[in-house]
Parts: structure tokens; C-alpha cells; sequence
């Protein structure tokens, strides 16, 4: 059955018969992918949430925690509930039912829109044994969990379908002991039994989650601290991460270009607030936000929308940059260059100009017109063989290794192959460039990479490809990483291929910054319910581990190897949605459907930064993931200009909403901090998020 046939049939069943209850999916692009065939709907659906029978909301989209940045996670709350009140109000309820774990800040995420219940599956450890916990954040905020065990949200699916209720309540009672037991009656595409209401025992009620989860206090229950990433109750799906790595490579851009350059530059520098431009780029994200879809765990033709949806998010941001720039460029000499900081902070930076490379100081969230000079700058980076060094840094490029392995996974769990063929030798060739203010080591290897797996993933030296790999290394003056690309041109199928960075000192854990926090973690995962404790992790702005920081523009795939390494995934080619002989997850995880796009071959390139100062990585992926933009100046006579400055916190987003500009700012320490945004001054708890009026 279509979705429309579905929501049909729910509409009928509960206008027709004032027992029914159902929740619809805890996000509303359910209803309006069904009130865009059909509209007439929309009052409909508005009647029955309001009569209390459908429960809609609070997301607008069901998304991945960990693929999405921070920013996107409270942007898809926030227009969940305002869609919700358009049809009758939210589901009062942190609907995360299917997520492949969960982020350390949602308890505070959600508490900071007024829900302090949440109900999950995935992702609980071993050490819950009840179906309800204290979730705790890094801030100290807490919501009351409640944990749907035994098959998740669709524990109860088919009690009018082999399964009988008394099944049910014989798996679930040792979770609930004398509490009521909440058994999920549904599942992925299964419309509701039209004779549920009549197999139902009198002590039984029909009700919806936001009837159920009524009891707010977590006096008394056990406490759960920061992420939940473990496989001990329902596979965790963690490879997810480094499947399909362009479609986060695309999300990564599309959500830089809308929060930290499109909405900040238009909201202090435009008279005119693009709200209809900026709601349809946010609705791309939200749309893409979908687990399935930015996991890349869905069929080709979907992961091919999805890329266009960012595109579109991406080129609207870009172009509401460009009209920002404009506005500043008039304000400055014709014919200078002006370099604009998007950052709340001053910059002193290499910038690359017509004329080569210059260094150029720009104030916070402003801007500055480049003295144009022909003087030779002083050199003050060097090469030496593969060896860069400046005044902060030194590093080798021939440390890192590139290695092949053979995949017989599918897009949600990397496995090797019962006979793999490991390939990290290689022929090296090299050139150095050298200028005052940057300095390049281009690195060239050939491997023999097989070309593909035998039907048992097995892969054998005798059929291989010879695959170029550039390593590309980069180092500017003043500043404290190196800038590093690999590319290659990717013929061969069914395997996966990662970077070795060697570790100044070995270490059994790693620190990695996403969504408002950074947390430490053990080398391994969790395992068990059959699936493999992985030590695949994700990263959005940074991991740090053993003495250096790599910095990412997107989210990326890592894993502490031997305490000695991090490994980062570069490329994951694999053929299947889900293998049901995976040798690592023995529960199948989807269809065993064929997706050859996910092979990833053609022209494929991946960057990110190493950086030796660990303890401030936050600051110098700031630097990194947000470079200095220039423009031409038109035809005004100043030469600078300063926005707002923040102290004592990182900057998530600025805008303007009801009249006024806004900006969300955390502070990602675990000390009290005094935070200041322009006049405004904020005490933050440790690892607070706050929204301010600047």
C-alpha cells in the first residue's frame, strides 16, 4: 500500500470509531507528503489531532543524529512543532525510534523545546535492564526515556498475525515488572488491523504514545550519561557513517553555506530578511535529514535525489552569499579586493589573491580591504623532501599510508572478506612547491588494487588495476595544520579504502567533536544482539587522539587502530542495501537489493586537515572549515569593518527571527564560562547551548 492509501485508511478507522488511537510516525512530512495529493485532508487530520485520537509531530523529519550537524537537528524540531501547531498541536514526545544511535546533547536539545520524554530503540546499552532510564546530558539537562525493548517499535506488530498477545506480554513483563507494558502494534509499512479493537482483552488499552508517556519524573531511575552508540539491544548500524561519503560530503556543504555564511552575512549586512529563499534551502536539508536517505541505505534513485535536494540547498545559499557580498562591496573602493570574515572572531590569515598569496587581518564577523603591495613577502614556509615545516608545524607526508581492503558488507556494516587482500605498498613519486607564504608537496602512489570480489568477497592479486593516488599536502604560513587530498580515479568494486595517520603517542581512546559536544570514546563499540562491536566512530568537526587533531568539512568515518593509528575512511564502494550473510551483523538489517551507484567508481577526493594541537582543535577547525571570502569592491570609501565579536563560546548559527537578530552559541568546555556576543553577555552551564539577541 501507497502512503496515501494508509493515512486513507488511518483517517477512516479513527473518524468512524472514537476507540481507535494511532500515532502517526512522530514527524510531519508524513502529512504533507499526504496532504500535497491530498489537500482536502489537511482539515481532516487537524480535527482528529486536536480530539486527541492521531498524534502528530514533534519532527519534521526522522532524521540521523549523528549526519547532520547540530544546527540541522534543532532546525528540524523547531519547524516539526510550528507544522504541528498549523494541524492541531505536537506530540509532546522525543520520538527517536530507528535512529543508528544518539547523539550526547538531545536531552538537552529537547528540553530546550519543552519535551522532557523521550522513547528510543537503538543504541541502549547493556546496562539498562528496565524500559524506562534517566537520559542524561553533557550539560546536565535530563529527559525521562523510555527504551521500546524486544524488537523496538514494532514489538507488538503482529499480534493479529501469528503473534498473540499473550506472547507479548510473557517477552516483555520482565522489562516493565508492575508497570503498565506499552507494546508497539505497527511496523514499517504495514496499514493498522481493521479488527485490532476486537482482540483486544478488556484489561488492554489502544492508546497513543503521548497517552502512554504521561509521567515526566526521573526520580529514582538509573542514570544514562551522554551518547548511546551500542549494539547491545538492536544492531547500531554504525558503518552507515562511510556509505555513499558523497551524499555527506554534499550535506556537509549545504549546511556550512546556510549557517555559517548565507544567514549570518544576510542577517548583518542585508535590509531584507530572505525568509521564502531560506525556507525552501532548510526544507532540502530537513527532507535529506531522513535516516534512510542520508545514510545512504536506500535505493540509487534515491541517494540521486537526495544529492540534487543538496545542490539546491547549497546553490540558494551561495547565492544569498553573493548578494550579501554585493552589499558589502559597495561599501568599499573600486576596484580594491575586500576579504570578509565569516567568523565571530579576528582572523590573521594567508588568503590566495590575483596577484598569489598574501596574509590579511579581518576583524570579527566584517570585513577588510587588502593593501595592494608588489613587495616579496619573507619566506616563512619551507619544504624538504616530502617534510613541510612553518613556524607552528612540522610534517611528513610520506608518513601516511594508504590502504585497500575488500568489503563484504552492504551499506550499514563494513565486513572484510573471509580471504582479503590487504594493498598499502605502493611506488612513490613527488614534486614540491614552494612560495613565501604557502608551501605544497604533491605525492603521486600507483597500488594494484584488486578489481573486484568473487562471489564469496574473496579478492585475488591476479586480477588487479593499477589506481593512481594523489596525496596532496599543504601548509601556509601562521597557520597550525596541514591541509591534505587524496583523489583517484575508482575502477574497482567491493572494497574500501582508508588513510593511516600515525599517533605521536599511543592511546586507548579518542575525543571527536558533532552536534554541540565533544566526547570520548573507548577504542570499540559496544557489541552484541549479533552484530560485531566496531570501532567505527563518527566525527563532524574533529577527532583528536594521541597527540594531533584531524579536522573534517564533513562528517567522516574514523577508527583507532591499535592505539597507534587513526584510520579514516576515505571510500566505502559496496553493492547491496543489506547482505544477509554479513559476517559481521547476523540479523539482516533491509533489503538485499542491489545498489551498483554505491560502488562509487569514477573520480572520487577527500579532505581534511592534521593538526598537532589537539586541546584547541574546535579553534582551528573553525579556521579551517570557514576560509575568508573575497570580493571586488564597487565603489564606497571605507576600508573596514567589524561585526559582532564572541568570546567564551562557539558559534552554531546567526539569523533574524520576529524582527530581531538571533544567534545559538555553545560552550563546548567542561568548565563554567562567561560568554559575550557583541553587548550581550551570557553565563554558561558547562556544554550549554543558548540562543541570544545580539
Amino acid at each position: 500500500m501507497s502512503l496515501v492509501d494508509v493515512v486513507d485508511e488511518v483517517l477512516e478507522l479513527l473518524e468512524g470509531d472514537e476507540r481507535w488511537r494511532f500515532t502517526l510516525d512522530g514527524q510531519l512530512a508524513t502529512v504533507d507528503d499526504y496532504v500535497e495529493i491530498r489537500p482536502e485532508g489537511e482539515g481532516r487530520i487537524r480535527a482528529l489531532v486536536r480530539a486527541g485520537p492521531l498524534a502528530v509531530g514533534p519532527w519534521q523529519t526522522l532524521m540521523d543524529e549523528f549526519l547532520v550537524s547540530g544546527e540541522t537537528i534543532v532546525r528540524n524540531l523547531e519547524a516539526g512543532l510550528a507544522r504541528a501547531e498549523d494541524v492541531g498541536g505536537a506530540m509532546q514526545v522525543g520520538y527517536l525510534p530507528d535512529m543508528f544511535g544518539h547523539v550526547a546533547q538531545m536531552p538537552q536539545i529537547l528540553r530546550a523545546a519543552g519535551i522532557d520524554v523521550a522513547i528510543m530503540w537503538r543504541g541502549v546499552p547493556a546496562a539498562v535492564e528496565s524500559h524506562v532510564f534517566a537520559w542524561e546530558a553533557p550539560d546536565g539537562s535530563v529527559v525521562r526515556t523510555e527504551y521500546m525493548p524486544e524488537n523496538g517499535y514494532s514489538n507488538a506488530a503482529y499480534i493479529c498475525d501469528g503473534d498473540t498477545l499473550e506472547a507479548v506480554v510473557e517477552r516483555l513483563r520482565p522489562w516493565f515488572g508492575d508497570d503498565p507494558i506499552l507494546g508497539m502494534v505497527g511496523t514499517d509499512h504495514m496499514p493498522p488491523a481493521r479488527d485490532l479493537l476486537e482482540r483486544l482483552p478488556a484489561d488492554t488499552r489502544l492508546v497513543t504514545l503521548a497517552e502512554y508517556l504521561t509521567e515526566t519524573s526521573t526520580d529514582g531511575l538509573q542514570h544514562i550519561r551522554g551518547e548511546l552508540r551500542s549494539a547491545a539491544r538492536a544492531n547500531l548500524l554504525p558503518n552507515v557513517i562511510s556509505a555513499r561519503i558523497d551524499l555527506k560530503q554534499a550535506c556537509g556543504r549545504a549546511e556550512r553555506a546556510l549557517e555559517r555564511y548565507a544567514e549570518p552575512l544576510q542577517a548583518l549586512y542585508c535590509e531584507e530578511w530572505p525568509e521564502a529563499f531560506l525556507e525552501v534551502a532548510w526544507s532540502r536539508l530537513f527532507q535529506n535529514s531522513a535516516h534512510d536517505s542520508i545514510c545512504g541505505c536506500s535505493a540509487d534513485e534515491v541517494s540521486a535525489q537526495v544529492l540534487v535536494r543538496y545542490a539546491e540547498a547549497e546553490q540558494i545559499a551561495d547565492e544569498l552569499t553573493r548578494r550579501a557580498l554585493e552589499r558589502i562591496a559597495a561599501q568599499a573602493p573600486a576596484g580594491s579586493t575586500v576579504v570578509v570574515n565569516p567568523s565571530p572572531h579576528t582572523r590573521t590569515q594567508v588568503v590566495e589573491l590575483d596577484g598569489g598569496f598574501t596574509e590579511v587581518t579581518v576583524p570579527p564577523l566584517g570585513w577588510r580591504v587588502v593593501d595592494s603591495t608588489d613587495e616579496l613577502p619573507e619566506a616563512r614556509v619551507f619544504v624538504a623532501g616530502t617534510t613541510l615545516r612553518n613556524e607552528l608545524v612540522e610534517f611528513d607526508a610520506s608518513s601516511l599510508r594508504i590502504v585497500d581492503g575488500g568489503d563484504y558488507g552492504d551499506s550499514y556494516n563494513y565486513a572484510p572478506p573471509q580471504d582479503d587482500l590487504l594493498v598499502d605498498e605502493s611506488a612513490d613519486e613527488h614534486a614540491a612547491i614552494t612560495e613565501p607564504l604557502r608551501a605544497r608537496v604533491m605525492l603521486q602512489r600507483t597500488y594494484a588494487w584488486p578489481r573486484f570480489a568473487h562471489p564469496d568477497g574473496s579478492r585475488r592479486s591476479d586480477d588487479t588495476v593499477n589506481v593512481p593516488v594523489d596525496l596532496d599536502a599543504e601548509l601556509r604560513a601562521g597557520e597550525p595544520f596541514v591541509r591534505l587530498r587524496i583523489s583517484f580515479d575508482n575502477p574497482c568494486s567491493d572494497h574500501r579504502v582508508r588513510v593511516h595517520i600515525p599517533l605521536p603517542t599511543e592511546t586507548d581512546r579518542t575525543r571527536a567533536e558533532g552536534q554541540f559536544a565533544i566526547v570520548e570514546r573507548l577504542a570499540f563499540q559496544e557489541g552484541g544482539h549479533g552484530e560485531r562491536g566496531l570501532g567505527a566512530y563518527p566525527a563532524s568537526v574533529f577527532v583528536a587522539a594521541g597527540g594531533v587533531a584531524l579536522l573534517f568539512e564533513h562528517v567522516s568515518e574514523y577508527e583507532l587502530v591499535d592505539g597507534r593509528e587513526l584510520a579514516i575512511t576515505v571510500l566505502r564502494s559496496i553493492g547491496l542495501i543489506s547482505r544477509k550473510a554479513n559476517p559481521w551483523r547476523v540479523e539482516n538489517a533491509g533489503p538485499e537489493l542491489p545498489i551498483p551507484d554505491a560502488q562509487m567508481h569514477g573520480p572520487h577526493s577527500f579532505s581534511f586537515a592534521w593538526c598537532p594541537d589537539p586541546e584547541r582543535a574546535l579553534e582551528h577547525a573553525e579556521r579551517y572549515r570557514h576560509p575568508l571570502l573575497t570580493t571586488a569592491g564597487t565603489g564606497g570609501d571605507m576600508h573596514e569593518h567589524a561585526g559582532p565579536e564572541l568570546t567564551g563560546a562557539v558559534l552554531s548559527s546567526i539569523r533574524r527571527r520576529n524582527g530581531a537578530v538571533e544567534a545559538r552559541i555553545v560552550n563546548e568546555t567542561s568548565e563554567p564560562s562567561a560568554a559575550r556576543f557583541s553587548d550581550v553577555s551570557a553565563d554558561l552551564r558547562p556544554w550549554e547551548i543558548r540562543t541570544v539577541r545580539i
